[in-house]
């Protein structure tokens, strides 16, 4: 089997990258035998309308060449997947991610059409979580989608012996973007923080990106002084992400809906459960299903101040209900890994 895959990145260190990394390695894992070629937009899927009609050859023979053809987000790589199969015909899904998929469905326009015509084109329509699939519905009620949640290394991420650490922190993964929720998760922090003096957050995000939502928050932290007890850790290896979730106390997340850019779903809140870590995530996003209520941590009203606050102390505050969270969420990542998920790809391989 041959299989064609069109994806942002193989950039590890986005969720794009770890996304195509992972199904790649764990579809091979089954399927010993098969084959791969992946073109991403750091090559022959540059933006842009030139840059297309001249890898347009390229691409059209690697499809010829492959057996099956999987688009990592709709828009751009289902659109031009979709045209660059015109002619050819093979079997080709495409799978919804994020806002790239969803955020210019309710809009008009050109891209608007092009989007809705390729899920139409595709042989099937896959989404990350519920929560995108749903959206896509809300504009093509007709389309049959599949979700399939994206999964974790749980070899690699586990858990240490014990979270025991000099200071106790709360940490979020996340880049510097505004549906991340950064400007409500800072003056919950500043609560928790007068209640638990020896509390610290930890920000993983980098630090060369998005400099003006960054000078918001700096400006937010020293208002709510409490600069000197966040930290943004930027540029880590793959080792000291995993010692980061590890150690952590707790995750938090709250993420929200900004104009059409989403959270397709929280691959570093499962990364976190895998290493025993438990989470708080903000309800109604791609994200709540990274999440299983109650077991591996709690999905919140991410609008409720108050409510958020008080759940985050009652883990903190109570070793038993942490300690119980942290085993399951090591429970609920080791059912959902990689492996797993490339069994339900591979199921959908052939059925088309």
């Amino acid at each position: 089997m041959r299989i064609c895959y069109l994806s942002h990145t193989l950039n590890p260190k986005t969720g794009a990258g770890v996304f195509t990394e992972n199904l790649v390695n764990a579809v091979r894992a089954r399927w010993k035998d098969s084959e791969f070629c992946v073109l991403t937009s750091e090559n022959h899927l540059k933006p842009g309308i030139l840059s297309l009609l001249v890898n347009l050859p390229y691409i059209r023979k690697k499809f010829r060449e492959a057996d099956i053809i999987h688009a990592l987000d709709g828009y751009p790589y289902g659109v031009v997947a979709a045209i660059a199969n015109l002619g050819i015909s093979k079997p080709f899904i495409i799978t919804a991610v994020g806002s790239g998929s969803i955020g210019f469905l309710k809009k008009t326009g050109l891209k608007s059409k092009l989007l809705k015509w390729a899920y139409k084109k595709a042989d099937k329509v896959t989404a990350i979580s519920r929560y995108v699939a749903n959206e896509i519905r809300n504009v093509l009620p007709d389309l049959p989608i599949e979700v399939i949640n994206h999964g974790v290394d749980a070899d690699f991420f586990k858990p240490l012996g014990t979270k025991e650490t000099e200071t106790p922190y709360i940490v979020t993964q996340g880049e510097f973007k505004r549906r991340k929720g950064y400007s409500e998760i800072l003056p919950i922090i500043k609560r928790v923080m007068e209640k638990r003096s020896d509390m610290k957050y930890i920000i993983v995000a980098d630090i060369k990106r998005n400099k003006e939502y960054q000078m918001e928050l700096q400006l937010l932290l020293r208002t709510l002084d409490i600069e000197d007890k966040v930290v943004v850790k930027s540029d880590l290896t793959r080792e000291k992400l995993r010692e980061t979730y590890q150690r952590a106390a707790l995750f938090l997340s709250l993420p929200k809906n900004v104009e059409g850019d989403v959270e397709g779903f929280g691959l570093s809140i499962l990364e976190a459960a895998a290493c025993g870590t438990p989470a708080i995530v903000g309800k109604g996003s791609g994200a709540d299903d990274a999440v299983s209520d109650n077991r591996s941590g709690f999905l919140v009203d991410g609008k409720d101040e108050n409510s958020v606050v008080e759940k985050i102390l009652s883990i903190l505050d109570n070793k038993e209900l942490h300690s119980r969270l942290s085993t399951e969420a090591r429970g609920w990542a080791e059912e959902n890994t990689w492996l797993a998920k490339a069994q339900q790809y591979l199921k959908l391989y052939e059925a088309v």
